[in-house]
């Protein structure tokens, strides 16, 4: 065997390496997409029961601002 064919084989196993390495970054990146979507998601569902609750609480707040204001006026 010639320095080109030992050459050539070295390079075939390292485009070989290069590739298994850029497909195990790809399917990283997409795990951490997935799991950044599904983070978000929950994310934005506590946000919408927190605001949910703020707003419970605000009415509540209201109307017993509205109860000490009317004894008050009494």
């Amino acid at each position: 065997m010639d320095t080109l064919d030992i050459a050539l084989k070295r390079l075939g196993k390292a485009v070989d390496r290069l590739e298994t390495a850029v497909e195990l970054r790809e399917q990283r990146v997409e795990k951490e997409r997935a799991q950044s979507a599904q983070a978000l998601q929950v994310a934005r569902s506590e946000r919408a029961h927190t605001a949910a609750a703020a707003e419970g609480v605000s009415a509540r707040l209201e109307g017993a601002i509205e109860r000490l204001n009317a004894v008050l006026e009494r």
